[in-house]
């Protein structure tokens, strides 16, 4: 399958698949709680950006994005009563994807124009694809 030819990680620690490829929405959407369009840095026609955060490909960016959503920086990617938690990835850089973190504790993630999955951890999305987990951020849930 090509998510596991993709992340390796994956076939060992184990995933699951949760929806069908949709064009619609992609990674950062997805972890902010839409689905319905496309966030992008990118200026292109129908890419959506929140107004607060700088229109750069720089991880920073991405950090304003959930800043400006209500979320801080925080230690680890344990499960935390009362928040939710996304780790956002760089490589050299630059923002690459994006995965949040379920009540369960388990995390999510939507693989581009791919399939939305379950997987354990974030790092088991690390490595040529997304690069590393440049961070952690918390905000607490809403009912």
């Amino acid at each position: 399958m090509w998510i596991e030819e993709q992340f390796s990680r994956l076939e060992h620690e184990g995933y699951a698949v949760t929806s069908e490829s949709d064009y619609d929405y992609n990674c950062v959407a997805y972890a902010a709680g839409e689905t319905d369009r496309w966030w992008s840095h990118l200026e292109e026609s129908g890419y959506y950006w929140p107004d607060h955060a700088s229109r750069t490909p720089l991880i920073q960016s991405l950090v304003e994005v959930f800043t400006g959503l209500g979320y801080e920086p925080c230690t680890d990617a344990d499960d935390e009563s009362g928040f939710q938690k996304v780790a956002l990835y760089s490589k050299q850089g630059n923002w690459t994807h994006v995965a949040v973190q379920l009540p369960d504790g388990n995390w999510s993630s939507k693989l581009g124009l791919e399939e939305d999955i379950h997987h354990r951890t974030p790092e088991s999305l690390t490595g040529e694809s997304y690069g590393e987990v440049h961070c952690i951020m918390r905000r607490r849930r809403t009912l």
